[in-house]
């Protein structure tokens, strides 16, 4: 008697096994390997035993692009691998033909892992059932909190200091300093960050300070990807947006990219910045904000500075590791160099704005030489805080 029993444990457990139902709607996205685009994907899924078949769509995030595709799959209790099998919408031109392999989450309301197809770049998906709540990545040190970096736009011949200050309930603001027009800004934004791809997607909801009262502002959204590196963690990416007041179709501004980071400061880095930091916070009553890591192959560097949008009055002094190497002076169109050698690993360079010209803050380019290359960094500082650079030499082995 105990081989039926055993046979009906067995057919129960294999029934088990596929117990799940992926049957319904399923939403999310996917990236491509080393490109700043993202494309909603969403499915429509009826399961057989083992088996699943469906519709799936595809679009760019603006929506104006779409593609229908009829697609099969295998589920095994932990891992679905779809394949679509033909494209049913444009008739041209042709969207690559996915195969995906994709994980299960723990509590089934999540699809995820990579995807590959014939004679494209390959990349990740992930999809959740509609309504799942996010699921936060615990294991990826630093996403919230402050990030600089800089932003560029396709139709302008200077860059924008940016700023993102991300919350841990996945709301947030940014900062903007433009060196033309408009001043500066703070956008209310929203975001999300994925585990499995280290995809960033944010999203401006609304201009919620501004210097320039009649300036209007892109309202911008973007996806980035997060990596990270020995000296920084990194989030960069593409973005689009539209002008204030209007939308994608009926005001699009030029798109762009966008690079932010965040200082990674060894327990040498650390003990450097609060030396410096300590005496210039006492004596100029202004915290010190480390906004980007520049890493040099030699000592004996060119530090330039100039500005490098409108020319607005800016008044500037350099420290560096403590030393004043430039007093009082005012940023022109010109580059000015001050050569200088580093005598540490870790070293840095602080901005300190003695006038804020017309256009506030003080936003400056600065460029470090190191024979080798040019590396050209957006700075910005105010009467409350100044910008740092941390200047890091590393050995070519």
């Amino acid at each position: 008697m105990k081989t039926p029993l055993l046979i009906v444990s067995l057919l129960l457990a294999a029934c088990a096994v596929w117990a799940q139902d992926l049957s319904g709607e399923w939403e999310g996205w996917l990236v491509q390997e080393g490109k700043a685009d993202t494309f909603r994907y969403a499915l429509q899924l009826a399961q057989a035993g083992q088996g699943v078949s469906g519709t799936a769509r595809a679009e760019t995030m603006d929506g104006r692009h779409a593609a229908r595709f009829q697609v099969t799959g295998l589920w095994d209790g932990a891992k679905l691998v779809l394949q679509e099998v033909a494209q049913l919408s444009p008739q041209s031109p042709a969207w690559c033909m996915k195969y995906a392999t994709l994980e299960s989450s723990a509590d089934g309301q999540r699809l995820s892992g990579p995807w590959r197809a014939d004679g494209c770049t390959p990349g990740q998906m992930s999809l959740h059932r509609p309504g799942a709540p996010h699921v936060r990545q615990e294991a990826v040190e630093g996403i919230e909190g402050q990030w600089s970096g800089a932003l560029s736009q396709s139709d302008r011949g200077y860059g924008f200091y940016i700023a993102l200050n991300l919350k841990a309930d996945g709301q947030g603001v940014s900062y903007i300093v433009s060196e033309g027009s408009g001043g500066s800004a703070k956008m209310a934004l929203s975001y999300t960050f994925d585990a499995v791809s280290g995809v960033l997607q944010f999203e401006e909801s609304k201009v919620v300070e501004r210097e320039d009262p009649d300036w209007p502002w892109c309202i911008k959204s973007g996806s980035l990807r997060f990596r990270k590196e020995e000296n920084r963690l990194v989030l960069d990416g593409g973005w689009k947006g539209f002008i204030e007041g209007y939308n994608l179709e009926t005001g699009p501004c030029a798109s762009g990219s966008l690079y932010l980071e965040r200082a990674l400061l060894n327990p040498e880095a650390v003990q450097v910045q609060q030396a410096v930091s300590r005496p210039y916070e006492s004596d100029n009553q202004r915290a010190i904000k480390v906004q980007r890591v520049v890493e040099v192959a030699a000592p004996n560097l060119k530090i330039k500075i100039w500005d490098n949008g409108t020319v607005d009055g800016d008044v500037a002094t350099l420290f560096l590791n403590g030393e004043r190497i430039l007093h009082q002076y005012r940023v022109s169109k010109r580059r000015i160099a001050i050569p200088v050698t580093l005598s540490q690993p870790s070293n840095f360079l602080v901005l300190h704005a003695d006038d804020l010209g017309d256009i506030r803050p003080n936003t400056v380019a600065v460029a470090i030489d190191d024979g080798v290359r040019e590396q050209t960094i957006i700075v910005s500082s105010n009467l409350e805080e100044s910008g740092a650079l941390m200047i890091r030499q590393f050995k070519v082995e």
